[in-house]
This record gives structure tokens, sequence and C-alpha cells, in this order.
């Protein structure tokens, strides 16, 4: 019922096939009442992942041409934050994607990287170019991560992830 609250119209196959991008509709089916289970105010009754995934869902529902995603994984453990990701992955070229992250792992499927330290543009470019290069903001943040995965990386740096459709041009001197 939760998700009806994005498209009041939805077909049950349409509810499905949105959990299904959302990796969600594994736990959705164990949970006794499935579609019409009462999940308590602000989904009480979810893990902070299966509430993520919900909220992806609904999102979904609504068939936006650009989702936004404002640290969508923030505070999600490894294995949540990893089926965000992958559903993220899942909508490659079915709509524009915006993923504001600190987490560099959230952006490898990004065609454009824009890292931002204080408010400038500070580094721009494709995600793999970015990680093979010796110095960047992104493999430091990368090389971070990995050595200590629990551990975001500092609070000054942000990256933001799209697809980018025609040239991105950093301010002067960034």
């Amino acid at each position: 019922a939760n998700l009806r609250l994005a498209a009041p119209e939805a077909s049950d196959e349409e509810l499905w096939a949105a959990l299904r991008s959302a990796h969600a509709a594994d736990f959705v089916e164990r949970l006794v009442s499935r579609l019409e289970t009462v999940v308590g105010d602000r989904g009480v009754r979810l893990s902070g992942g299966e509430r993520q995934r919900i909220a992806l869902a609904r999102a979904l529902l609504r068939k936006p041409s650009l989702l936004i995603l404002d640290e969508a994984t923030s505070a999600l453990d490894w294995q949540n934050q990893s089926l965000i990701a992958q559903s993220i992955e899942s909508l490659r070229g079915r709509m524009t994607i915006l993923t504001i992250a600190h987490r560099p792992s959230m952006i490898a499927f990004a065609d454009w990287v824009v890292a931002i330290e204080n408010g400038r543009i500070v580094e721009v470019g494709r995600y793999r170019r970015l990680k093979a290069k010796t110095g960047s903001r992104l493999a430091k943040m990368l090389s971070g991560e990995q050595a200590e995965r629990d551990t975001a990386p500092p609070v000054d740096a942000g990256l933001v992830a799209a697809p980018v459709e025609r040239s991105v041009e950093a301010a002067p001197g960034a």
C-alpha cells in the first residue's frame, strides 16, 4: 500500500516491476501480507536498507526522466549499498540519474564524475579515467574506501555522477 502513494493507479504487476528494479521484491515477497503489509509510520518495521529500496521503488513508479539521489546510501551497510548500486546500474539508459555521494563505489556506473570541494568544482572527467589517474581525488577516495570499507571519505569531498549529454565546463581555475 505504501508504494501506491507514488502511483495510486499502478497495477500489482507495475508495483512488482518497480520492486524488482529496486532489489526489494525478495524481501517484500517474504512479508506476511506482501504488498499489503503495514510497515508502520515511516517504515519503522523495515530496516534502513529496506526503507531505501522501497523509496527507490516509489520513485521508479513515477517514471521520472531525471532521478536525483542525494546520499541515497550514506546510512546503509555495504550489502544494502551494493543492492542500491545494482539498482542504479540497471536503470542506465532508461533515465538520467544524478547521484550525489561521498562513497565513490556509488558512482562507479557514472558516465561523468564531478568532484566538488568547498563549493568549487575541482575535478571533472570520466570515471575510468579519473580512477586510473595518479593523484586524482577519485583515485584517492577509492583507495581509502578499499582500505577501510566502513569509513566514508572526508566530509568536504563530494562526488556527483550523472549521464551527461553535453560537455561539462569547469569554473576558471578549477
